[in-house]
C-alpha cells in the first residue's frame, strides 16, 4: 500500500512538472538537432562489439544493459532519441529535487540544454542513451534521499550503485544539484551551515558505500566474464604520481581555462556562473539575507564543478565533467529566486540556448565533414590499390598501413577536443580503428596481415613516399602497403 502512494506522488509531481520535461525535450531537440538528423560515425563508435571493454572500464552496467536490453552498440536516430528523452527525465527530476515553481522550472532546464557539454557524450553513440540513464538515475537517487529514513537513504544507495555501474563520474552531477539545492535552501532561508554540513556528511558516507558496493560487484563480473584489468583509471590520479607543484599547476590552469572564455567549443557560457554568484550576494545584501551561508553555500556549489579534478589532482576530458550544466543552470536559477524576477530568466535563458545550439551543432557538424573527407581518402586508396594492382584480391590480399594522415577538413574546430578527428590519424593511424572504420563505412573489408607480414611491411614502407603520393601504395611479398604518413604508430608495431 506505501509502495502504490509513493509511486501516486511522483506520477502527480511528473503530472505537474509537464511543461519543464516538455521544455527539456524541445531544448536537447534543438541543442543536438544535427547529430539526431545526420547520424555520423564518430571515434571510438567504429567497433561493434563493446561488452568486455566497458566491463574492463568498470561500466558494467552499460555492459549489461547493451548485452540485454539496448542495442549494441547503437541505432542511427533511435538511440541518439532515446539519448534525449532520458536527458529530458533527467533535468525533470533534477528540477522536482530543486522544487522550482513552473517558470523557474523551465527556464533550469532550457540552461541545462543551454550549455552543451553533453555534446561531448552524446558524439559516442555507443555510450550516449546509457550515459543519459545514468544522468536520470543520478537524479533520481537525490528525491529518494530527499524522503529520508532507512527506505529513502536504501534507495539513493541503490540508485547511485546503478549509476555508477554505467559512468563513474555521473555521482558528481548529483552532487553538484545536492549544492545547488541547499544554496537554494539558504536564500530561502531554511537552512544553516551546520545543517548543510550534516547534509554534506550523510550524502558522503552513502555515497561511499555506493562506490564500494559498485567496486565489488565491478570486479565480481569482469572475474565471471574473464574481462581484462585496465589501468584507466589509475593513471588519471595526479596525486602522488607527479610532482605536488605541478598537480597544483595543473589545477590552476585547468580551472582558468573553464572560467576565461577560453574553453572547449560549446562550454565558454560557463564564466557567467561568476556574473550569478555576485548576482546573488548582490541581492542577497539588498533583501538583508543571511550573508554568511549563501556566500558558502555558492562557493561550495562553484567549486563542486570540479571535485572530480581535486580529487584525482588531474585535467579531465570534456566529456567526464558532467556537473559543469548542472551548477551553471543551477546558480543561474539561484540568483533568478533571490532577486525575485518572475519572466526575465526564460528570456536568458533561450539566448543561451541559441548560443549552446549553434555550437554544439557546429561541432557535431565538424564530425560530418570528417567522415565525408575520410570516406573521400579511403576510396582513392582502394581505387588506388585497383589501380596499380589490378590482380588484387581483397578477399585474401593483406593490406597494412604505415602511419597517419590528416585529410583536408575545412570545418574542423581546433578547440573541440574528439570532434573533427580522422580515423586515419587517430592513434597515430591505429590499423585496428582504419580498418574498422573502412568496413563500417562499407568501403573495404581488408584482410589483415600476420605479424611476420607486418613487421617485413614496416621495413619495405620506410623508403617508400607518403600518401597522397600514389607511390604511397605498394605490393610486397603478396601484401599491399599503404603508406600514409611518415610516422610509424606503435600500436601498429
Amino acid at each position: 500500500m506505501q509502495l502504490a502512494r509513493d509511486y501516486d506522488v511522483i506520477f502527480h509531481k511528473i503530472i505537474e512538472y509537464k511543461y519543464c520535461f516538455l521544455a527539456a525535450l524541445c531544448s536537447y531537440c534543438i541543442v543536438y538537432g544535427f547529430e539526431l538528423t545526420h547520424f555520423t560515425l564518430s571515434i571510438d563508435e567504429e567497433f561493434k562489439n563493446n561488452f568486455l571493454q566497458t566491463l574492463m572500464l568498470g561500466r558494467w552496467g552499460h555492459a549489461l544493459l547493451r548485452e540485454y536490453i539496448l542495442p549494441e552498440p547503437y541505432v542511427p536516430f533511435f538511440t541518439t532519441m532515446l539519448s534525449i528523452v532520458f536527458l529530458s527525465l533527467a533535468a525533470l527530476f533534477s528540477a522536482i529535487f530543486l522544487k522550482l515553481e513552473r517558470m523557474q522550472s523551465i527556464a533550469f532546464v532550457v540552461m541545462l540544454a543551454a550549455l552543451p557539454q553533453l555534446a561531448y557524450q552524446m558524439e559516442f553513440s555507443n555510450q550516449s542513451d546509457t550515459v543519459a540513464i545514468s544522468l536520470m538515475l543520478s537524479s533520481a537517487s537525490l528525491i529518494a534521499m530527499r524522503n529520508g529514513g532507512i527506505k529513502g537513504w536504501s534507495a539513493f544507495v541503490i540508485l547511485t550503485v546503478m549509476s555508477l555501474s554505467i559512468y563513474q563520474s555521473i555521482f558528481l552531477y548529483a552532487a553538484s544539484l545536492l549544492c545547488v539545492r541547499m544554496t537554494l535552501d539558504s536564500v530561502r532561508g531554511v537552512t544553516s551551515i551546520s545543517g548543510i554540513l550534516k547534509k554534506i556528511s550523510f550524502y558522503s558516507l552513502a555515497t561511499l558505500l555506493a562506490l564500494m558496493i559498485n567496486s565489488a560487484i565491478s570486479n565480481g563480473l569482469a572475474s565471471v566474464f574473464h574481462a581484462p584489468s585496465s589501468s584507466y583509471l589509475e593513471g588519471m590520479i595526479g596525486w602522488g604520481n607527479k610532482e605536488t607543484i605541478d598537480v597544483i599547476t595543473t589545477l590552476y590552469l585547468f580551472i582558468k581555462q573553464y572560467n576565461t572564455f577560453t574553453n572547449y567549443t560549446g562550454l565558454n557560457s560557463f564564466p557567467f556562473t561568476v556574473i550569478w554568484i555576485a548576482f546573488i550576494i548582490a541581492s542577497s545584501i539588498i533583501f538583508r539575507l543571511k550573508l554568511s551561508t549563501i556566500v558558502f553555500c555558492c562557493i561550495i556549489t562553484f567549486l563542486s564543478a570540479f571535485s572530480l579534478n581535486l580529487v584525482l589532482g588531474a585535467w579531465l576530458p570534456p566529456r567526464a565533467m558532467a556537473q559543469i550544466p548542472v551548477v551553471f543552470a543551477g546558480l543561474f536559477i539561484v540568483a533568478m529566486v533571490v532577486s525575485r524576477t518572475k519572466h526575465a530568466p526564460l528570456l536568458i535563458s533561450l539566448v543561451f540556448l541559441g548560443v549552446g545550439s549553434a555550437s554544439s551543432n557546429s561541432l557535431f557538424y565538424s564530425d560530418y565533414m570528417a567522415r565525408k573527407a575520410d570516406e573521400q581518402m579511403g576510396k582513392e586508396i582502394v581505387s588506388t590499390i585497383y589501380r596499380k594492382y589490378p590482380e588484387f584480391d581483397i578477399s585474401r590480399t593483406p593490406v597494412f598501413f604505415y602511419g597517419s594522415h590528416i585529410p583536408f577538413n575545412s570545418w574542423r574546430i581546433p578547440t573541440a577536443d574528439v570532434f573533427g578527428s580522422s580515423f586515419f590519424e587517430w592513434d597515430g593511424g591505429n590499423n585496428r580503428r582504419i580498418y574498422a572504420y573502412l568496413s563500417n563505412a562499407s568501403i573495404a573489408n581488408f584482410v589483415h596481415p600476420n605479424a611476420q607480414q607486418a613487421s617485413d611491411s614496416i621495413k619495405k614502407a620506410n623508403d617508400m613516399p607518403a600518401w597522397p603520393d600514389r607511390g604511397a601504395v605498394s605490393m610486397y611479398n603478396g601484401v599491399i602497403i599503404v603508406k600514409i604518413g611518415p610516422t610509424l604508430s606503435v600500436l601498429n608495431k
